[in-house]
């Protein structure tokens, strides 16, 4: 991931100007990293962007999906 790239998720994320310069500062010193870019937005009271807990979406059920009868694609005839 380019620096452009990570400037760009926080500007769609609505991180502000001054907060982005400031992360990339840091992260010019330390190296790019994700947790650590999103360390640093918690502390600034921003949400994470760049890392994603997959144990949230461990709770899908199928149960909320209905199954569908397909028709047949050729006629049949009853007697």
């Amino acid at each position: 991931m380019n620096v452009s790239d990570v400037v760009f998720e926080m500007e769609l994320a609505g991180v502000d100007t001054a907060v982005i310069a400031s992360i990339v500062a840091l992260c010019e010193s330390k190296g790019f990293n994700s947790d650590f870019i999103d360390e640093e937005l918690l502390k600034r009271g921003y949400p994470k962007i760049f890392t994603i807990n997959y144990d949230e979406y461990d709770d899908f059920e199928d149960d909320e999906y209905y199954s569908i009868e397909k028709f047949p694609h050729k006629h049949q005839y009853d007697d």
